[in-house]
């Protein structure tokens, strides 16, 4: 009975293998799914960032494929084979194993810690948090404002807060970078100020570089008063351990009848 349902699960797995002609259940268009799948990086991660964007679960799965290999495609049309499945027959020697590159790779990662942004598990949604704090980018603020509207947990909400901040910084809009600079203004985190600094380096419009300046500033005198507030509790700890070593030898000296 068992040998008979799997060779039943194969079979089906071969005959729901998507083709380009239609007859799918996943959202992704097939118009969509070549994009991503065929020509140039820049072209394949511009249409990665739009479908990510419009936050569609069923891009998860065609991800998956790609990495597994399990994706073949031509000038016009992707196959996608079934997971565990057995090579179809119905995919051209025409098609090819599309080629992913260290970056469209980053890029494929990138996007499935961005999908599970909007996943109903709150340990998902915080590890994806952390895996995109690097990746904030313009390409990625449709996702993440998407996000920010949808979360409810209020530390999440703040995290989320900081990855708009971030990805406004690169948008092309100098009102959005001049708010995202104001709103980092008030962060105490190194990190932060770096990457104030890094858009700063860059940034052409005055109004923007001054707001850059003013946040970057702002959190370097937040982190000097921590600093010195760290020195002040380090000088009191280690005068306090000599305050007790010197108690403990003039009492000690002092019934030895060694010192008055």
């Amino acid at each position: 009975m068992r040998r008979l349902l799997r060779a039943l699960a194969a079979c089906f797995a071969v005959a729901c293998v998507w083709l380009g002609l239609g007859g799918n259940t996943w959202a992704l268009t097939p118009e969509q799914m070549h994009r991503i799948a065929v020509g140039d990086s820049d072209a394949r991660i511009a249409a990665l960032h739009e479908v990510v964007a419009q936050g569609d679960a069923d891009l998860g799965p065609f991800l998956k494929a790609l990495q597994d290999g399990r994706v073949r495609a031509d000038a016009t049309k992707v196959w996608v084979q079934g997971e565990g499945a057995e090579p179809s027959a119905d995919v051209p020697p025409e098609a090819e194993e599309p080629v992913l590159n260290n970056r469209m790779r980053r890029e494929i990662e990138a996007a499935q810690a961005g999908l599970q942004l909007l996943s109903p598990d709150v340990a998902q949604r915080t590890l994806a948090v952390k895996a995109l704090r690097d990746e904030a980018d313009a390409s990625r603020l449709a996702l993440f404002e998407r996000a920010l509207k949808a979360e409810t947990d209020d530390g999440l909400r703040e995290q989320l807060q900081d990855l708009v901040a971030a990805a406004r910084l690169t948008a092309p809009d100098p009102a959005l970078r001049k708010a995202a600079a104001e709103q980092l203004a008030s962060s105490a985190d190194p990190a932060k100020r770096a990457q104030l600094l890094e858009r700063l380096s860059t940034e052409t419009d005055p109004a923007v570089k001054a707001a850059l300046q003013k946040a970057a500033d702002a959190i370097a005198g937040r982190l000097a008063w921590g600093e010195r507030a760290q020195l002040l509790f380090s000088g009191i700890s280690l005068g306090s351990i000599l305050l007790l070593v010197a108690l403990g030898l003039a009492i000690t000296y002092g019934l030895m009848g060694v010192i008055n």
